[in-house]
């Protein structure tokens, strides 16, 4: 009997130090999207035993975030909502499941209001997700991960857009 509560003490230890990582698996780095189009969208969320997903944010920033701190041009961008995939004991039943698909937003559209689009091409975006998860440990509130993928928004050509260098 002590034999087997050795071994599942084990494995409890190595499943939760190999608990999952979060990951936007759809769309890949560097995917070339273009305005209106649709695309996959699959995020891999952290729940495993030991941790509990809640729900996760998608935001699409047209340039990174400066540093976080309260800024009237903290980022620009678009959000595509909140979601969550089912889980438990953290959420088994969630109400906002994630869509197969999002559409790339058109940005030399008006948004309407004082807003005005803007043409943009070969662009580096960055898809990010926000999730809220809990994983036992004593914390007030829940714990926030982000993961961040770059695309390219309305390609003008197949190849990727070129590496950022500095030149001594």
């Amino acid at each position: 009997m002590s034999l087997i509560r050795a071994f599942t003490l084990v494995f409890l230890l190595i499943a939760t130090t190999f608990a999952i990582d979060p990951a936007i698996i759809s769309p890949a780095n560097g995917t070339h999207i273009a305005p209106g189009t649709s695309f996959d969208f699959e995020y891999q969320i952290m729940a495993e035993r030991g941790l509990s997903s809640y729900n996760y944010h998608v935001w699409l920033f047209t340039q990174k975030p400066s540093e976080f701190s309260p800024s009237l041009n903290w980022a620009g961008g678009y959000y595509f909502g909140m979601f969550a995939n089912p889980n438990f004991p953290g959420n088994p039943s969630p109400k906002n499941p994630p869509p197969a698909q999002l559409t790339m937003p058109d940005f030399s559209q008006n948004p309407g209001g004082w807003g005005s689009g803007g043409f943009v091409s070969d662009a580096t975006f960055y898809l990010a997700v926000m999730e809220e998860y809990s994983n036992g440990d004593p914390f007030v509130g829940r714990r926030l991960s982000m993961v961040m993928n770059e695309i390219v928004y309305n390609a003008t050509s197949t190849a990727p857009p070129p590496a950022f260098s500095i030149q001594a």
